[in-house]
């Protein structure tokens, strides 16, 4: 459940961000920027409504696994932590990617090999399966490597100070991104 959490995350988050080129093709987009409310706020307000998306998500994600697979997602206060990050981190990711696309016509292909390529790096599909030890090295080339490795160690009851590294590296990430 775990790889599956973050790669939705993750999925989501590019695919809100694509609203911003939605309303880049609409000309909606134009239209808001010459209102009195500046770019920063507007952007600000696309970023939050991606984060507020990213977060319903990971609730329902976590709540329904709980309850229908009887998973105990370790201490609250990791968890928190972890999933404040991995939205952080989901959101910055899809926008960025966003950013790098010129229309939507290109965002689907991108979005589905990009978000595939970057989930097999970081382990997302291989969770159940022992990789050689090297793997986990290669899999904090992404940001769902630090996800993952943040999120097995919530599973295995980790403490705040256990996930520190996990939360720090992706709050950067997301802050960057």
């Amino acid at each position: 459940m775990v790889g599956m959490l973050i790669f939705f995350v993750f999925f989501t988050g590019a695919n809100s961000a694509q609203s911003i080129l939605h309303e880049e093709e609409e000309g909606t987009l134009a239209r808001l920027f010459t209102t009195p409310t500046s770019r920063t706020a507007i952007l600000a307000g696309k970023f939050l409504a991606v984060v507020f998306t990213t977060g319903v998500q990971s609730i329902v994600l976590l709540l329904l696994s709980a309850m229908v697979f009887g998973i105990s997602w370790g201490r609250p206060a990791s968890l928190v932590f972890m999933i404040a990050a991995l939205v952080l981190a989901s959101s910055g990711f899809g926008i960025c990617l966003m950013s790098l696309i010129k229309n939507l016509r290109q965002s689907g292909p991108v979005i589905g090999g990009v978000l595939t390529t970057t989930g097999m790096l970081g382990g997302l599909m291989t969770t159940g399966i022992a990789m050689p030890k090297a793997f986990e090295i290669v899999n904090l080339a992404v940001p769902q490597g630090w996800a993952l490795r943040g999120l097995k160690l919530v599973l295995d009851g980790g403490s705040l100070l256990d996930v520190l590294p996990s939360f720090l590296v992706l709050m950067a990430m997301g802050g960057v991104l």
